[in-house]
């Protein structure tokens, strides 16, 4: 089970940076948090291939770390769907909603990038 989740969240990575270059063409207007979700999303990202690469088992048993993983995939996911149905007028009237979107994943990507540093030194 722990293979099949580790794999799965292997594959969703893919469609997550897919989802990114989504979002960055609609929502970049709706600064300051977009720039630094953004920026934290790429360091993730960069930290997330180096982990991949580097093939450590501790990636593949920590299945919290995998769930966790694979829920920000799909919240990523969620998000660029809904941006990419709404047009950008739609997107600068509801700055709100999509502010506290990004300050969520802004939290949970701290949350995650100290993680896989901690699992990295494993």
């Amino acid at each position: 089970m722990k293979k099949i989740i580790y794999y799965f969240r292997i594959i969703l990575f893919g469609g997550y940076l897919l989802s990114l270059f989504i979002l960055i063409d609609k929502v970049f207007s709706l600064k300051p948090y977009s720039s630094i979700y953004f920026i934290l999303s790429l360091i993730y990202s960069f930290i997330m291939i180096l982990s991949i690469l580097s093939k450590k088992k501790a990636f593949l048993n920590a299945v919290s770390y995998n769930l966790l993983s694979i829920g920000i995939y799909l919240y990523t996911f969620v998000l660029s769907y809904i941006t990419s149905t709404n047009t950008k007028l739609t997107i600068i009237n509801n700055s709100l909603y999509y502010k506290n979107n990004f300050i969520l994943m802004i939290i949970l990507f701290i949350g995650l990038i100290i993680y896989t540093i901690e699992l990295n030194k494993e």
